[in-house]
């Protein structure tokens, strides 16, 4: 492309509809920020974390929609086009896009968000963090954990993965390529060692989960009542679930037990589902019928009155289906 001096540049159609271009264009007509840093090919792992940081610095200050900076295009891409779609079959949907919309509406292979991002980045602002470690583990792959507070007083670890992604700038006499740093994933995990006796602020809705869980495999039923919600005894009677039933004896004993997945409802962020895989112990199975894996869901609710502020408890325990192992 050329031009002459003073003159301005224009991208054809074809390179503006490109998906190595940055997304300026898709940013702006939707609103959204536009990217602060395209970035050389030779980037540092000090380039890097500085995105990770910047994560962190708008989740502090809870602009949660400016982290759409730091999304992937074909993660906005595809967001932008889903919505679209709602608007054309559902008038009145809105037009503007925010954070929590992509990390809804993504595809988890291509944007990676769990429940402990989600709790640390978008409902609960952070209150502090620590980097942990920083690893560059290829020229266009780096991975940070960092160790996290939420305002709630959640202690979590979150490990950030960020790619390199291509895309075109506007440069003299046409437009080159550049690389910048995008996240590809957000996943975290309970900052708290050891297993808890009581309910804290400091303890994520799986952490309650699984601690209930290995207080069942050691057959300490009444100790599993302390992480019961004072609305769940009321109703559901000390433990929260009929520990007595044919559904929930398997629980005493189990074999092991893992957390399946763990989700929120965007509308209510101190809700939350864990969904827990149980593998009974050997008496539970046997030729005719082989050891299954048993799906439980965890209700917890984040708690709002005295003595359990901000602890998340459990509200119910419900059983759904076995799973042939």
């Amino acid at each position: 492309m050329q031009c002459k001096q003073g003159t301005s540049v224009r991208l054809l159609p074809d390179v503006r509809n490109s998906r190595r271009q940055p997304g300026a264009w898709r940013r702006a007509e939707h609103g959204l920020p536009r990217p602060l840093r395209c970035l050389a090919p030779d980037q540092s792992a000090e380039q890097a974390a500085a995105t990770v940081n910047d994560c962190l610095r708008l989740a502090t200050e809870g602009d949660v929609d400016a982290l759409l900076e730091h999304v992937p295009d074909e993660v906005l891409d595809r967001c932008i086009a889903l919505q679209k779609s709602a608007r054309k079959w559902t008038p009145g949907v809105q037009s503007n896009i925010s954070f929590q919309d992509v990390v809804r509406n993504s595809h988890k292979k291509e944007f990676i968000f769990d429940a402990y991002g989600q709790r640390g980045l978008i409902f609960f602002p952070l209150q502090q963090h620590q980097v942990l470690s920083s690893m560059m583990v290829s020229s266009d792959k780096f991975v940070q954990r960092c160790d996290i507070t939420t305002g709630v007083g959640e202690r979590a670890v979150l490990t950030f993965q960020l790619m390199q992604q291509e895309c075109l700038q506007s440069a003299y006499k046409g437009v080159q390529v550049v690389k910048r740093w995008v996240l590809h994933s957000i996943t975290g995990e309970s900052g708290v060692v050891g297993v808890p006796q009581q309910p804290h602020p400091s303890l994520s809705p799986d952490a309650v989960a699984l601690a209930q869980l290995q207080l069942l495999r050691q057959g300490q039923l009444e100790e599993v009542c302390a992480f019961a919600s004072p609305s769940s005894r009321a109703s559901l009677g000390k433990f929260g679930f009929a520990p007595i039933s044919a559904h929930f004896q398997p629980l005493m004993g189990h074999e092991a037990a893992h957390v399946m997945m763990t989700m929120h409802n965007y509308n209510c962020a101190d809700k939350a589902t864990v969904v827990i895989g149980v593998v009974p112990s050997h008496r539970y199975s046997s030729k005719e019928q082989p050891s299954q894996q048993l799906i439980y869901l965890w209700t917890m609710g984040l708690q709002k009155a005295k003595p359990y502020v901000n602890c998340w408890m459990t509200e119910r325990i419900q059983y759904t289906k076995p799973v042939s192992l």
